[in-house]
């Protein structure tokens, strides 16, 4: 008996090793992938780590000194590609550090209020070697599973090589109606504004969030977009209508938003896979979407053209209407809208000038803010109060000392932006005492309350700074 279950159990563990040997010989091996070898020897040099600190913030950025990636896209002209996280929207002291060991300073050239992209530039006679800029291919080359190529500042770890393939083609992952590529990449932080490569040595996307099993690439047509403008001294405009988009499978839609089951054939089968399309899943306070849209509205037709699952060319069209209206034909609980909506341009709302007054921050409210904070309401925002300064304790800090206040009104007086702030502290005196009232979002309940403060202008004088775009810097208005 003995004998006959050894030899049962010997003849099954030889199947299992055939099998495994036999699925081994046909599964694709290491050999089969692609050969990055000569590619990444190549890449390097056009690969940059990029420092940054900040002691002035801006909307909800931190102080303090970071570390990421970036890429060189315009050698000639010295234009460094990152993510617009890791330039931020506040004044910073930037480092770009390369391959060789050498450095240099950059300073902001663009960054995008709507996409996570934004451009550094530095003067490439300061290089010590001559700059290679990457070759720019396009994200519509993809297909699911091609294999992928990552190097950045993994963990501060310069040079880090990563190996993934492409798993979705169009994910929504944006603040608003950003589309990114979902990808295999293993990453953590550091990475942010990693060039991603294809195997035909074409940079396609760039690294902007993930996990560490997944991670999430922005195509880089939206990069090329800009850059092209940038290259021709064109203005860059981004439309918004107010709307954070969603991207739903079509059968939900149907089952549960009355979307008519007719058109299922019409939209057709999806290169990213699953069949969507697109709903509105909220809006922003105070745009012009607000009387005319409403969360969960379905958008079929943008400008009579059908748009399916398509945030890249939905974006696109906004920012080609800018100053006019689009159409769109929408789905609301199954009933067919036509709407006209008015284009705003995020650009002119970034922050270009800001205030330092009493130990604080102030600028005007953002988009993003009124996004984050749902804020309907006017006034002028206060990112950062140092810590005793006579403004410090208008609200909550949080441990790196950034607040959430806005502010609504000075001594009386109604506080709309930021010129009416500067007019209700010009008339304040050092050592008054003043009342304020704020909104603070560090606070559950976040409805007006009354703050009084003594203002120190010793130490705490007005001070106003413009945004110079000639020299990429801030300047001291009055100086």
């Amino acid at each position: 008996m003995k004998q006959i279950f050894a030899t049962a159990v010997s003849n099954r563990i030889s199947r299992v090793v055939l099998t495994v040997f036999a699925v081994f010989i046909f599964l694709p091996n290491a050999d089969a992938a692609h050969n990055w070898t000569e590619q990444i020897a190549a890449f390097k040099p056009m690969v940059v780590n990029v420092e940054t600190s900040s002691e002035v913030v801006f909307e909800m950025e931190g102080k303090g000194t970071s570390f990421a990636t970036g890429f060189v896209v315009d050698a000639e002209h010295g234009i460094i590609a990152t993510n617009q996280h890791v330039t931020g929207t506040s004044p910073s002291y930037v480092k770009i550090n390369f391959h060789d060991g050498s450095f240099t300073e950059a300073r902001i050239l663009y960054y995008d209020p709507t996409h996570d992209f934004g451009f550094y530039q530095i003067d490439p006679a300061e290089v010590e070697f001559e700059l290679q800029d990457v070759e720019l291919g396009e994200w519509d080359s993809l297909v699911l599973g091609d294999e992928l190529l990552l190097i950045g500042n993994n963990e501060k770890e310069e040079y880090s090589i990563k190996f993934g393939t492409v798993a979705n083609l169009n994910v929504n992952k944006g603040d608003r109606h950003s589309s990114y590529i979902h990808t295999t990449f293993d990453r953590t932080g550091g990475s942010s504004g990693s060039p991603v490569w294809n195997t035909a040595g074409e940079v396609i996307a760039i690294h902007a969030r993930g996990t560490d099993t997944s991670s999430f690439e922005l195509p880089v047509d939206y990069l090329v977009d800009a850059l092209e403008l940038i290259r021709n001294k064109i203005s860059i405009q981004r439309g918004e209508i107010g709307v954070d988009l969603e991207l739903i499978s079509i059968g939900e839609a149907i089952k549960h938003f009355n979307f008519p089951a007719e058109l299922r054939k019409e939209i057709g089968p999806s290169k990213a896979g699953t069949p969507k399309v697109i709903q509105i899943e909220s809006i922003v306070p105070k745009t012009t979407g607000v009387p005319i849209l409403r969360a969960s509205d379905i958008i079929y037709r943008i400008n009579d053209e059908p748009i399916k699952d398509d945030l890249y060319t939905f974006d696109a069209v906004l920012n080609q209407n800018v100053g006019e209206s689009v159409s769109l034909n929408v789905y609301r609980n199954g009933e067919n809208l036509s709407l006209d909506v008015p284009v705003e341009d995020l650009e002119s709302k970034k922050v270009r000038r800001f205030v330092r007054f009493g130990g604080a921050i102030f600028h005007d409210i953002t988009p993003k803010l009124r996004r984050t904070l749902f804020l309907d309401a006017d006034g002028v925002y206060l990112p950062h109060a140092v810590a005793g300064s006579s403004f410090s304790r208008v609200g909550v800090q949080e441990r790196n000392g950034n607040s959430k206040v806005v502010i609504l009104d000075i001594n009386g007086k109604q506080i709309r932006n930021l010129n009416d702030f500067v007019e209700a502290c010009q008339s304040i005196t050092d050592g008054q005492h003043t009342y304020v009232v704020v909104r603070d979002f560090n606070l559950f309940d976040s409805s007006p309350k009354p703050k009084s403060l003594t203002v120190n202008l010793k130490f705490g004088p007005l001070q106003q700074f413009e945004w110079n775009q000639e020299i990429l810097d801030w300047d001291e208005i009055g100086e």
